[in-house]
Formats: structure tokens, C-alpha cells, sequence
């Protein structure tokens, strides 16, 4: 089988890459911003702003299954560019080469209020990033039907760490402003985890949207509070904040229900806790 994967010098997409560079598939990729890193793996630089280019990039590669991970919510008018419009240029190329195409979306296009959110519960976005991604997904489904879209939720992980437990280190080394929300809850999902899943379902005929959050539904403080030990240093040193504290309007849980997700796939999503318990060094 022919994979090709959108994004894949991001934080998830790389963990994709590393994950299926052993399975009997082969391997494409694109990447914008940072250059490549995992080998065995046929990379491209792709613009997806650029129709044109999307087009022709996987015309070349011909994939059976594009997963497509990159997105940028650098300023409005990236989440325009490239989460929005870039998403409708894929959508339109799987279409053309009739392949399958695996989205990946995001918890935050619910408000919060109403918790845990199965697939049929109705999206109201609060944040840009939030609403961009719903129109994302909307042109996916204008598009291409068939397609699968994952939602999911903040993805972390230990080697290496993610942004947000990179931010978790910083506030604990005293080496960054802010702190942690205390009434902001998320199902934190451990990448490798979340890449395993992906590739389950790519052998799987599933067309509509999935959620597949972690297991442990725990706001950032409580995140912080876990990684914080794991990595030698204090969690005491966080500081803590609330949302009302800032400007803007942001849901406060977006716990996911992933009960189908666990009844279609193999892979286990698991806990913070039990992925730390697992990688935590005996004696």
C-alpha cells in the first residue's frame, strides 16, 4: 500500500513516519518549515496553499491513503491558507486520484459546555483555531464523503516532548510567563498511541468522523502536575490560572467520548498516568 502523509515534519506526522517506516507499505511525505528527518521515507516540499502543486505532488506519489496532519495556526490568515483552504486543495487531489483520505481535526470545535462529546454531538466552535478546523472539516465532507476525519484532543509525548509539556518545564524552570489553566479540561491523547491508531485505520474501510481522545480526561494544571515529577522537576512551581483571567473566550472541557474508537480499533488510548507508570524507570 501507498501512504502519504501531510505534515510530516510536525510533532505528530514524524511520529507517524517513525512508527510505519517498519510496515510493508511505502512511505511519502511533505514537509514546509522544518526539514526532514526520518529516513526510508519519500519527501517532498509542498506548499498546500499552492492547488497546483498538491495536486501534482500526489499525482507523482499516487497514494492509496493520504493522512493529512499539517496545519498552521500561526496568524488568521494561516488558518485560512493553509488549515482551511490548504485541507480543501488535499481533499480535491484524493478525490481526483480516488484516494482515501484521513483528516485529522480537532476536540476544540465543541464549546465545552456539555461534555464528553460523541461524533453526532453538534460542533460550536468558541476559538479561531477552533472554527477554522470546522470549515476544514466541512470542505472534507463537501469533497470527499468518504473520508475519515479524526478528531482528537492534546496530543503529548516523551521522546521527544511535546509543546505543551515543553511549556510545562519552562514554567517550572521559572523560564517562561503565564501558567496553567485550572478549569480547561482536555482527553490528552499520547502520540504514539494516537500514530498507532492512525495506522490501524488505515486498513480500515471507515468513512465519517472519529474521535479518539486519551484515555484520562485532566486539565492542563493537572497535566502539568503529572509531567512536572517525571521530568526532575517540581510541580509545586506551577502556577496556576483560570480562564476568566484572560481575554477571549475558551471551552472549558472538551473531553471526547471515544467509545467507538475503542470498538473499531485494537490500539489502546491510554491514560497520562498509565503511559508515564509504563516509562517510568524500575528501582
Amino acid at each position: 500500500m501507498r501512504v502519504f502523509v501531510t505534515g510530516g515534519t510536525g510533532y505528530l506526522g514524524s511520529t507517524l513516519l517513525r512508527l510505519g517506516s517498519g510496515r510493508p507499505w511505502v512511505l511519502g511525505a511533505s514537509y514546509w518549515s522544518q526539514p526532514p528527518a526520518v529516513p526510508g521515507v519519500g519527501w517532498v516540499w509542498l506548499d498546500i496553499r499552492d492547488a497546483a502543486a498538491v495536486e501534482q505532488t500526489l499525482a507523482r506519489f499516487r497514494p492509496e491513503v493520504v493522512i493529512h496532519t499539517a496545519y498552521s495556526k500561526a496568524s488568521p490568515a494561516a488558518l485560512e491558507a493553509i488549515t482551511v483552504q490548504g485541507t480543501a486543495h488535499v481533499a480535491r487531489a484524493c478525490r481526483a486520484l480516488g484516494a482515501r483520505l484521513i483528516h485529522l481535526s480537532t476536540d476544540q470545535v465543541f464549546d465545552g459546555e456539555n461534555p464528553p462529546y460523541a461524533e453526532s454531538a453538534l460542533p460550536n466552535p468558541l476559538t479561531e483555531y477552533g472554527q477554522a478546523k470546522l470549515r476544514a472539516e466541512h470542505w472534507v465532507q463537501a469533497i470527499l464523503p468518504s473520508a475519515t476525519i479524526v478528531r482528537t484532543s492534546l496530543i503529548w509525548g516523551l521522546n521527544p516532548i511535546d509543546p505543551t509539556s515543553q511549556m510545562v518545564l519552562e514554567l517550572a524552570d521559572g523560564k517562561r510567563e503565564g501558567g496553567l489553566f485550572s478549569d480547561e479540561y482536555r482527553s490528552f491523547v499520547y502520540v504514539e498511541d494516537l500514530a498507532q491508531a492512525l495506522w490501524e485505520l488505515v486498513g480500515l474501510d471507515y468513512a465519517g468522523i472519529l474521535h479518539l481522545g486519551g484515555a484520562e480526561v485532566l486539565s492542563r494544571l493537572e497535566f502539568g502536575r503529572l509531567i512536572a515529577p517525571f521530568h526532575g522537576r517540581d510541580p509545586a512551581r506551577l502556577p496556576a490560572r483560570r480562564r476568566a483571567e484572560f481575554p477571549g473566550p475558551r471551552p472549558g472541557n472538551c473531553a471526547l467520548d471515544s467509545s467507538l474508537g475503542r470498538s473499531l480499533l485494537q490500539t489502546r488510548l491510554r491514560g497520562v498516568r498509565e503511559v508515564l507508570r509504563a516509562h517510568r524507570p524500575v528501582g
